[in-house]
């Protein structure tokens, strides 16, 4: 959604802004997370070169992360730019759980179908490989943990294991099959819900 439009700020104000490095930003981003979640938390995502980009990158295009209560889940709401995610979520799942709706953000958004011009099962492919495009980027976060020697959720080392079998044709077949933390339902049933209560009937296409 569009902001109200700004004055321009004093020339002194620029200066300021230009003076701060990235490294202090940083660190400023840093103490942030340690408030909001933890510092075991932060200690273990610096030791993920892959998410402490992944969280610079969130931090410059402004979008947010909330933890939530309720069952363990995390999502990315567009109109809010918002990344929520399961308080009483593990820690790691947490970690992962950002690098994955990062991708939904920023990498790969997830558009609306257009009535009369998008297909019921074109949406539902194109969301599958947005899907597994978040995955395999959750995969480098796995990645790292392990080299640092942090435990990794068994469900993770599933996807690991997988990719490194059959690579992204293999985690795409899998989603046809897995339940989505938010609904309960299946990848391909959730588009495709998503689909219909977007488009009208009149201007469904198969």
């Amino acid at each position: 959604m569009p902001g109200k439009k700004q004055s321009k700020a004093p020339a002194a104000d620029k200066v300021n802004a230009k003076s701060v490095s990235p490294k202090v930003s940083q660190a400023v981003s840093m103490r942030n997370l340690k408030r909001q979640f933890g510092k075991r938390m932060v200690e273990t995502l610096l030791m993920s070169p892959t998410l402490v980009e992944d969280m610079e990158q969130i931090r410059e295009a402004g979008v947010k992360i909330r933890l939530v209560d309720g069952p363990c889940r995390a999502y990315y709401d567009r109109k809010k730019r918002t990344i929520y995610i399961g308080r009483w979520c593990p820690r790691n799942y947490k970690l992962i759980s950002i690098a994955h709706e990062f991708v939904h953000a920023l990498v790969r958004p997830t558009n609306d179908p257009i009535p009369g011009e998008t297909g019921r099962q074109e949406f539902i492919d194109r969301c599958l490989e947005e899907e597994c495009e978040a995955i395999v980027h959750e995969i480098e976060i796995v990645k790292d943990l392990i080299k640092a020697g942090i435990p990794v959720d068994p469900k993770e080392l599933e996807w690991l294991n997988r990719y490194k079998r059959g690579g992204r044709k293999a985690i795409k077949k899998a989603l046809q099959k897995t339940i989505t933390s938010t609904t309960g339902e299946d990848y391909p049933e959730y588009y495709g819900s998503w689909y219909d209560e977007i488009v009208p009937p009149a201007k469904r296409l198969p």
